[in-house]
């Protein structure tokens, strides 16, 4: 670098070279503080060493935006704000976590053509430590920026909380060999503190699992007690996959961790217990459900995670089109009525619950909820729990909730002619009821029932619509790719081909999809709504065909066809479809 230019000539009031104007004065000329607030912040941050956009912040007189952006003025660059970002590991990696950690600086990406690389720092103009990312990676950096607070999150994401779950193997493994504290048999008694301490091997390496579980998108972590081993799987989109394979002397340590923070019994081994926990990535909480029970070889645990965005977002994120919106939005903007929706376990009805009381949630509704658990918390709904060991069954909770003044009530599940009853009395007496039931088909919903030992007319008289619902693996958008579809494929789509033939989608597997070829999922959806010719055929105890076959002719679709649409449209595959609605796609 050239000699400093006001070093070489005298210092005058006309040569001295322009400061760039400070965060709080920037603050105040865009009206967003006043000087009471800046004056008051300043004493707070000579008291604390805490800089002067962090009090701002902590004080609620500055947003995160507002203060990044005045911070891209000041520095005469761009603002970035890190914590909406997905980084991509290789880049990060880049750097070493020590500069990283050090100096707040987060590599975002690299373009090697022009030989640069993107950076986010807190402060832009420092001069060393842009030099000093020249050096370790060879490349020019064009620096961003972004506040201390989002910075300190990113970080405390990735390299704060994450540890390698190997090497917190390797420290346990070398714990236990020095002695038999972690023994299935006396763990009980000696390790209750041991578990509880953060700078405990296992207690990193069960952290670094539920963490990785997270941010691979799994759905449910496993651990499966062996012969030699204690095997951890995660569910991702549906499928198991193996994630790591633990040697069979650590597993009761890790057991035993994640009985500790779920609020479990640790002596307790031989009968199923039910907790919960939570951890915390970033600005997000995840909150997990965990059951563990006896299998031949130890504890087997399932970590149930819930999501705090499952359930936001409309209809469109679930996977429905325009007709199927307009015909839920008939069932859930009745005046009463009950509206079920059925499916297997797993197929995402209470997500589709949860998204119609979003939708229909106001302050002038007092919504009430029955759930065996209670998964998502609901902003403005009542949610009640059963407990079989209180005595508080659903049908129980059902007839106290009808003696709250409820204008719409959700039933986590019906289980029993007693709560299909008591669910009828609260639609026949002017309340909107929603519910699931476990049943493959919308039509055969209606045989279930009369099964149960509800009289027709009374079911006639009170269901208003049914949904029955599955989920189905997306393909993924960054890797997937057109190919003409086979005869056999054109057999199963039911569609007349033309001169081109028909063109399909499949995912080749990238980094993304993990080389699945699939990321995510969506919904297949048949609603059928309840019209007089449908009452009619339940009052004469139709089959369950014959109710299809009407609800077809009349507009609905089945799961089957649903499917082949979304197929026809590059959305799913047809492998996906054979796997969940079965080889020749009936329906």
């Amino acid at each position: 670098m050239g000699a400093n230019p006001v070093e070489q000539q005298p210092k005058s009031i006309n040569q001295e070279p322009k400061r760039p104007k400070r965060i709080g004065d920037l603050l105040i000329e865009a009206g967003i503080i006043t000087q009471e607030k800046l004056e008051a912040a300043l004493t707070e941050s000579r008291a604390t060493g805490d800089p002067i956009g962090v009090v701002l912040i902590r004080q609620g007189h500055v947003s995160d935006r507002q203060l990044g952006q005045m911070l891209a003025v000041q520095h005469n660059t761009a603002y970035f704000n890190v914590t909406e970002h997905n980084f991509d590991k290789e880049v990060l990696e880049i750097l070493p976590e020590e500069f990283i950690r050090r100096n707040k600086v987060i590599p975002i990406s690299i373009d090697k053509k022009k030989n640069r690389i993107t950076v986010v720092m807190s402060r832009p103009d420092d001069l060393e430590v842009l030099d000093e990312i020249s050096l370790l990676t060879g490349l020019r950096p064009v620096p961003m920026v972004s506040t201390h607070k989002e910075l300190d999150e990113i970080l405390q994401q990735f390299f704060t909380v994450k540890q390698s779950a190997a090497e917190a193997m390797a420290h346990l493994s070398a714990d236990i060999d020095k002695g038999d504290i972690y023994d299935t048999d006396t763990i009980a008694d000696q390790m209750a503190e041991e578990l509880q301490a953060d700078d405990k091997p296992v207690v990193k390496l069960v952290n670094s699992l539920l963490i990785e579980a997270i941010e691979t998108g799994a759905s449910d972590v496993h651990m499966e007690p062996q012969k030699e081993r204690l095997l951890i799987r995660y569910r991702i989109d549906g499928i198991l996959r193996e994630a790591m394979s633990i040697p069979k002397k650590m597993a009761a340590a890790v057991v035993s961790r994640v009985k500790i923070v779920s609020g479990m019994d640790i002596a307790e081994k031989r009968r199923p217990q039910d907790g919960r926990m939570k951890i915390s990535i970033g600005r997000s909480e995840f909150d997990m459900r965990v059951n563990t029970m006896a299998v031949m070889y130890g504890e087997k645990v399932c970590i149930r995670i819930l999501r705090p965005t499952a359930t936001a977002g409309g209809f469109e994120k679930l996977g429905f089109g325009e007709d199927e919106i307009r015909k839920i939005n008939k069932m859930i903007r009745a005046p009463h009525g009950v509206c079920l929706v059925t499916g297997p376990t797993g197929s995402g009805k209470t997500t589709t619950l949860y998204s119609c009381l979003r939708e229909i949630n106001t302050p002038e509704k007092n919504i009430v909820t029955i759930e065996d658990p209670v998964e998502y918390p609901l902003a403005g709904i009542n949610q009640t729990q059963v407990s079989t060991k209180a005595g508080l069954t659903f049908a129980m909770c059902l007839r106290a909730i009808l003696r709250q003044d409820p204008d719409i009530i959700m039933v986590g599940e019906i289980r029993d002619n007693e709560t299909l009853e008591a669910a009828i009395h609260a639609a026949l007496t002017g309340h909107l009821v929603f519910s699931t039931l476990h049943t493959n088909s919308a039509g055969a919903t209606i045989t279930r029932m009369l099964e149960m030992g509800t009289p027709a007319y009374l079911l006639s008289s009170a269901i208003i619509g049914v949904m029955a619902q599955r989920l189905v693996r997306r393909t993924c958008p960054k890797c997937k790719r057109p190919y003409k579809a086979s005869k056999e494929e054109i057999q199963l789509l039911r569609v007349r081909p033309g001169p081109q033939g028909i063109t399909l989608y499949k995912g080749k597997g990238c980094d993304r999809c993990g080389g699945t070829g699939y990321e995510g999922r969506l919904g297949l959806y048949e609603i059928m709504n309840f019209d007089r010719e449908i009452q009619t055929l339940i009052d004469r105890k139709a089959s369950s065909f014959q109710i299809t076959e009407t609800a077809v002719k009349n507009g609905m679709l089945t799961l089957a066809m649903d499917g082949r649409r979304k197929a026809l449209a590059g959305l799913t595959t047809i492998t996906e479809l054979q796997r969940i609605l079965g080889i020749d796609l009936e329906g």
